[in-house]
C-alpha cells in the first residue's frame, strides 16, 4: 500500500498549529524559531540547510487566505501575525482529515463526476488525492476521473486545500443520467 502524507501536508499543520494556538499566531520572519513551542513545530518544516524558507512559508500563507482558511498580514516589526477565520475553524473542526467522510449521503439525483489533471511536478499530491477518493467511497471510471452520487465540493476544497493543489486542476460536474449508471445506482445503493 503506499504511504500517503496527510498529516505531513504543511497547510494540514499550519491549521492545525493555528487552532492549537487558540486561532491567532504572531511568527517572526527575523528570528521564527524563537517562540512558543507551538511556532517551532510549525516553522521547522521550512528550514532547509538550516535556513528559513521564507517564501515558501509565505507562499503556503498565501494558498490558505485564497482559500479562505486564514487572514494574515505581515507587520511593521518584521512579525506575521496569522489568524484562522471562520471557515477556516469550522473546516478543521468539522473536517478531522483521517476521519473525513462525506457530509452528504442522500441521493439527489444527480451524480458528481470529479476529474482532475493535477502537474506532475505534484504527482505526490496527486497520488494522495487518488487514495483520499477511494476511501471515501468514490467510484473510479479512469485515472483521474472519480464518480459519487452524492454533493461533495466542500470537501473536495477541503482536501484540495489540504494537499496544496490548486482547486482550478480540479473539476466537479453535476451530471444527471449517463449510460450504464444502473449498474453504478446499483453499487451505491441508490
Amino acid at each position: 500500500m503506499k504511504k500517503v502524507f496527510y498529516k505531513n501536508s504543511k497547510s494540514h499543520k499550519i491549521l492545525n498549529t493555528l487552532l492549537a494556538g487558540g486561532g491567532i499566531l504572531t511568527i517572526s520572519l527575523i528570528s521564527p524559531l524563537s517562540g512558543a513551542l507551538l511556532i517551532k513545530r510549525l516553522v521547522k518544516f521550512y528550514f532547509r540547510k538550516k535556513k528559513f524558507i521564507k517564501e515558501r512559508f509565505l507562499r503556503d500563507l498565501k494558498r490558505l487566505q485564497t482559500r479562505k482558511l486564514i487572514d494574515y498580514k505581515v507587520l511593521p516589526n518584521g512579525k506575521i501575525k496569522i489568524v484562522l477565520t471562520k471557515l477556516g475553524k469550522e473546516k478543521i473542526l468539522i473536517y478531522d482529515f483521517d476521519k473525513l467522510k462525506l457530509v452528504s449521503n442522500r441521493w439527489d439525483g444527480k451524480w458528481r463526476l470529479v476529474v482532475f489533471d493535477i502537474p506532475h511536478f505534484q504527482n505526490r499530491a496527486r497520488d494522495a488525492l487518488r487514495e483520499k477518493l477511494k476511501n471515501l467511497n468514490f467510484y473510479q471510471i479512469q485515472k483521474s476521473v472519480y464518480l459519487i452520487p452524492y454533493n461533495c465540493e466542500d470537501e473536495i476544497d477541503f482536501i484540495c486545500s489540504i494537499f496544496d493543489i490548486n482547486r482550478n486542476n480540479v473539476l466537479i460536474f453535476e451530471v444527471s443520467r449517463f449510460e450504464g449508471e444502473e449498474k453504478l445506482k446499483h453499487h451505491f445503493g441508490v
